[in-house]
């Protein structure tokens, strides 16, 4: 079964490398399923400036907090998280 997939989504590929067309029409069928237009529901996010005399665990906890200390770790992994 999988196998078949694969077989006819490849044959997909060939044919659109052949026919420009039809591989714009492939483009545009993939966003339209991945990124579905609607209207964004937008709420109002309450913003504050981490003061410059802030602690930095203070800064690091806002990091935790907000998700991003994950993010950056895994762009710019630190000594301590290299030497586990």
């Amino acid at each position: 079964m999988m196998k078949k997939i694969v077989e006819q989504h490849l044959a997909k590929l060939r044919r659109a490398e052949q026919a420009p067309e039809e591989l714009e029409k492939l483009r545009r069928l993939l966003v339209e399923r991945l990124y579905p237009a609607g209207e964004a529901s937008l709420k109002q996010a309450k913003q504050e400036r981490i003061p410059a005399s802030a602690p930095d665990w203070y800064f690091e906890a806002e990091l935790r907090r907000s998700g991003l200390w994950a993010m950056m770790e895994r762009c710019y992994p630190s000594a301590q998280s290299q030497s586990q």
